[in-house]
């Protein structure tokens, strides 16, 4: 496991302990009724993230009963025969319009948020996703992206080597350099505080998933091929390129990155239904 996925996993098990067992010892009984009667309140992604984060830090700090009672916890709004209803997704912003970046990249600028700054211009350069932040190099306009899905055998998350659109560099080899020192997940409570205080009327506000989103968007009306498309933005399945934005929603004249010359993009599997030539 990550250093950032403890740490991250140690500060959700501290939060559950003091919101939700009211500042009593966290026994296994405790624990487990206490998951159980917080299901309701989570998207079932969240709550088994929630359960992995107690069952970490149980173990870390030598609780392995309370760590083997928490791993066994199932979710009772998922439960077979549950007639519970599941929380609802929050509205996903899945376009940035020129106007709203600037505002968002104008505010942190006065906010003196240099940590969400980077965030933002490193994810519109790149289409990265957030985990892989802390995963990317540069050597002049070239940036080295691990991937940070990788899974069903190496078929989801590929590394990629993608060249930056012109008069970015600068920008995005200071954004990389600054990545050890920012804490993702206070970096999307702080985004979030910055669209609620720039546009308290909208009930969808913009994530760090929103840039790769609008990346998305943005390729693909830039007239490269899926393969590529794919390929930069880290999928090893044309397929995938179908679930991240839309030509219609794409900024007019985005500046996009284009894949390294010497990228290999043979592991990209085309699997669209799409004729060949088509968008």
């Amino acid at each position: 496991m990550k250093p950032e996925t403890e740490q991250a996993y140690r500060k959700l098990a501290e939060h559950f302990y003091a919101t939700r067992l009211g500042g009593q010892p966290p026994t296994p009984k405790k624990l487990a009724d206490a998951l159980k009667a917080a299901a309701g309140d989570y998207r079932p992604a969240y709550f088994r993230r929630l359960r992995n984060a107690l069952e970490f830090d149980q173990h870390d700090k030598g609780f392995g009963e309370a760590a083997l009672r928490v791993a066994a916890v199932k979710n009772p709004v998922t439960a077979p025969g549950s007639t519970a209803e599941v929380k609802a997704k929050r509205a996903a912003v899945k376009r940035v319009t020129d106007a709203d970046e600037a505002r968002m990249l104008k505010h942190l600028i006065a906010k003196k948020d240099k940590d969400t700054y980077y965030v933002v211009q490193l994810i519109a350069a790149t289409g990265a996703r957030p985990a892989e932040l802390k995963n990317m190099a540069i050597e002049g306009g070239r940036v080295t992206i691990r991937g940070a899905k990788k899974s069903h055998d190496g078929q989801r998350g590929a590394d990629r080597v993608i060249v930056l659109a012109p008069g970015q560099n600068t920008l995005i080899a200071n954004a990389i350099a600054h990545m050890p020192n920012v804490d993702l997940s206070k970096v999307k409570d702080r985004l979030r505080a910055a669209g609620q205080a720039l546009w308290p009327q909208r009930k969808a506000l913009p994530s760090m998933y929103s840039w790769r989103h609008q990346m998305g968007s943005d390729l693909k009306a830039s007239g490269l091929s899926r393969v590529e498309v794919a390929y930069i933005m880290g999928h090893q399945s044309t397929e995938s390129v179908d679930r991240y934005g839309n030509a219609r929603t794409a900024r007019k004249g985005a500046m996009c990155p284009r894949a390294d010359k010497a990228a290999d993009m043979s592991h990209v599997r085309e699997l669209h239904k799409q004729p060949p030539g088509t968008a």
